[in-house]
């Protein structure tokens, strides 16, 4: 349902950031570039985006965290049946999705979270901004309401202050006089006081207590927002010492990562209480920070309702619904997890982890015994069989070991579709199984059954540990992929390196089990081998190099097969050895202009022709594996945008070639551009561009009197012209040969070719 189309991978190792990188259409797709380039590191990389596990060596250098995305695409509509009451605006964004990006995000305990990313989390997050823009307002009022409250109490303290000052100047006992009327006699301590003193006094006192029962009253009608804000000011210094505390944590963590990857320890060092003290402490302080900034934002909404006047009871019920019109049900991360459900297996094939045991007690496999060797092969191998238990419990030992035989003819058939290599000239590998029980000498498990495996030809049969590496990876690998492909759900398999120990005809063979299972598995792997790509699919290749090709500290960059003419000659050597450039560190490049040739052996003696004459413009020889590869070549090359033209000699192919070339490859080319460019009708291939005597002096190295042109001299006595031909470029490289050494004929030659050369832009 979900399947794999793009990943984008940051902070993993030497890769920063990969961009967006998309996948195959058809299920397979190839990794390829130098050692150290980073293509592993997208392996794993994809891996632990579904295992959530990583240690401190994926850190880079300055700890940043990885963070690493998948795009899958799902049938449109899909989203709403795996999603529970989504709501109004969701449900209509959900429906009309036919893809979803899921992120994998790590904090500094290591540990992970699954996320929903792409259209929905920016819903999502459009929501929880509505959300923080709301409670930032409230949080605004609230502040400006204690505010306005602390000030109304400083007032009345500095009214008692003024009130208690009043006092203290009137005479003792006037303050309680009412009216400030005097009946009788004034009292003794007024004679002195003239009357308007005490008057304004008086009236001073008055004013006062007014004033103070003013806001005396406006604070008691503001007693439940001080109990709001008092509550809010706990809860923020708590939630803040929280956050400062995890900060310091978070420092600590850092430090000890940094440790961890230079003494390259394990992550998990049970002896090292102190840091098992400070994981802990770091996990529950984070627990603790994101329970108490719920609460915090709850409460801050909720002191909002106060403000207006609803009591606390009121409040609550209309917190719940503004949380409802704010906020979805879901977040990125419940989503995430949701739909995480639902991806596809990624597993790592682990080479030489799933290899083929002599023997297996039956006990281990009805078990599920992990721990013992060979169980995940033997129960590859019976998977593949579509067997169970009950098949060995056939009561006739006649009629099961029929049925074995049965199975490993079928078996055997199945996987020489696929391994196509023969012991000798004609013997071919077989696999079998036989069920056999313990003899009495073997004590406990005297009488058990057992399963025993054996890989035999026609010459001897041999325990799978006694057979070659080769046989026993392809075996291995040919298990591991048959049983992937029979599990009922989504598989992705990723492989580094497949066929490392194979014969290049063998090494095609996985190619070929890649084929079998891309309709129920999606593969990624990674190759240096020109036999592990095929050139007329490079849709499905991906160049991994580094952006500065001199330091192994710099970046990992990806580029897809729009940009391989922007990738290194070394990167690019598996296509390169394909179209038949035998050099390393040479072929096509975007900052030269590419002549293409019709073979290698031209290859080499055209490289040997510019060493000689000392020429230095950038031309790139371009050797195509043969003529009739020449259209391949040149389409490749102008679909990467790269400037090149067509040397084709004077022979029988290479005329046909030519008229191949302007009807079909160049007819729609509108430059003014001359892109095939011919030899004179006395050079029938490269090796003519030399005289009779050159050629014979120089690279037969013999006596023998040449009648013909080299070319056909080469033919009729069936000469290894690529061999001997690149042992000339070898004597002009190394200055064995040197341009004093060829007469005016072929100085003449290589002239012409030169002046060929100067009108190539």
């Amino acid at each position: 349902m979900m399947k794999l189309t793009a990943f984008r991978i940051r902070n993993f190792r030497s890769i920063v950031d990969t961009g967006w990188q998309s996948l195959s259409p058809d299920n397979i797709t190839c990794l390829i570039g130098q050692n150290e380039s980073g293509k592993t590191s997208v392996l794993e990389a994809l891996k632990v985006f579904y295992t959530g596990i990583i240690s401190e060596d994926i850190l880079r250098s300055d700890l940043s965290l990885p963070e690493v995305s998948c795009r899958f695409s799902i049938p449109q509509g899909w989203l709403l049946k795996v999603t529970d009451n989504p709501g109004t605006e969701l449900k209509e964004l959900l429906s009309g999705l036919s893809h979803i990006e899921l992120t994998r995000t790590w904090i500094a305990d290591l540990s992970s979270m699954i996320i929903v990313s792409g259209e929905i989390s920016q819903y999502l997050d459009s929501l929880e901004d509505a959300w923080r823009i709301y409670l930032g307002d409230v949080t605004v009022k609230l502040e400006q309401e204690i505010g306005v409250i602390n000030e109304n109490e400083r007032k009345l303290a500095e009214m008692a202050s003024l009130e208690s000052e009043i006092r203290s100047k009137l005479p003792a006992g006037e303050v309680k006089l009412k009216g400030f009327r005097w009946f009788g006699k004034r009292p003794a301590e007024f004679e002195n006081m003239p009357d308007n003193v005490a008057a304004d006094l008086k009236n001073q006192m008055a004013e006062i207590r007014i004033k103070r029962e003013e806001i005396s009253a406006d604070l008691r009608g503001k007693q439940p927002m001080k109990k709001a804000g008092e509550t809010w000011q706990k809860m923020l210094d708590k939630f803040i010492f929280l956050d400062n505390h995890l900060a310091e944590l978070s420092v600590k963590l850092e430090e000890r990562h940094q440790k961890m990857t230079l003494l390259m320890r394990p992550l998990d060092d049970e002896d090292d209480q102190e840091w098992r003290s400070t994981l802990n402490d770091y996990r529950k302080t984070r627990h603790d920070r994101d329970l108490k900034k719920a609460e915090l934002d709850r409460h801050i909404a909720l002191s909002g309702y106060v403000m207006t006047g609803s009591t606390e009871e009121e409040a609550e019920k209309k917190v719940n619904e503004i949380i409802q019109s704010y906020r979805s049900q879901y977040n990125s991360e419940i989503l995430g997890r949701k739909y995480f459900e639902y991806c596809p297996v990624i597993e790592l094939f682990e080479d030489f982890g799933s290899l083929l045991p002599n023997r297996i007690d039956m006990e281990d496999i009805i078990t599920g015994n992990e721990l013992v060797e060979g169980y995940k092969a033997a129960r590859n191998f019976l998977s593949i069989a579509q067997l169970d238990y009950s098949f060995f419990e056939q009561p006739s030992s006649r009629i099961l070991k029929q049925k074995i035989e049965n199975l490993n003819h079928t078996l055997t058939h199945n996987f020489q579709d696929f391994w196509q290599q023969s012991i000798g000239r004609n013997n071919k590998i077989n696999i079998q199984f036989e069920l056999d029980h313990y003899s009495a000498s073997y004590g406990d498990k005297a009488g058990k059954p057992y399963l025993e495996f054996w890989i035999k030809d026609e010459g001897e049969r041999l325990y799978p540990k006694q057979r070659s590496r080769g046989v026993r990876w392809f075996l291995s690998f040919y298990m591991e992929l048959k049983a992937a492909a029979n599990i009922n759900k989504e598989m992705i398999l990723l492989v580094d390196e497949p066929g490392v120990s194979l014969h290049a005809r063998a090494q095609e063979d996985v190619l070929k089990v890649f084929e079998d299972i891309k309709d129920r598995i999606q593969v990624i792997y990674t190759t240096h081998s020109p036999h592990l790509v095929e050139i007329n699919k490079l849709h499905r290749v991906l160049a991994v190099q580094r952006d500065n090709l001199d330091s192994l500290r710099s970046a990992t960059r990806v580029l897809d097969p729009l940009q391989l003419s922007a990738a290194s000659p070394d990167t690019l050597s598996p296509l390169q050895n394909i179209l038949g450039n035998p050099a390393a560190g040479e072929g096509f490049s975007s900052k030269k202009f590419n002549l293409i040739v019709n073979d290698t052996g031209s290859f080499y003696i055209l490289n040997a022709v510019i060493i000689l004459t000392g020429f230095k413009v950038k031309v790139s020889v371009i050797p195509s594996t043969n003529v009739s590869s020449i259209p391949l070549l040149c389409n490749i090359l102008m679909g990467w945008g790269i400037d090149f033209a067509v040397l084709l000699f004077d022979n029988e192919n290479e005329n046909k070639m030519r008229e191949v070339l302007k009807e079909i490859v160049f007819k729609t080319d509108s430059s003014e551009r001359n892109m095939v460019i011919s030899m004179p009708g006395s050079f029938y291939n490269s090796e003519d561009l030399l005289s009779t005597l050159d050629f014979k002096n120089l690279i037969l190295k013999s006596r023998e009197g040449i009648t013909i042109a080299n070319s056909e001299f080469m033919v009729e006595r069936a000469l290894p012209r690529n061999f001997m031909f690149s042992k000339f470029l070898a004597d002009v490289k190394s200055g064995v040969v040197n341009i004093s050494d060829f007469d005016e004929e072929t100085l003449e030659n290589f002239r012409q070719v030169i002046d060929m050369f100067k009108g190539l832009k």
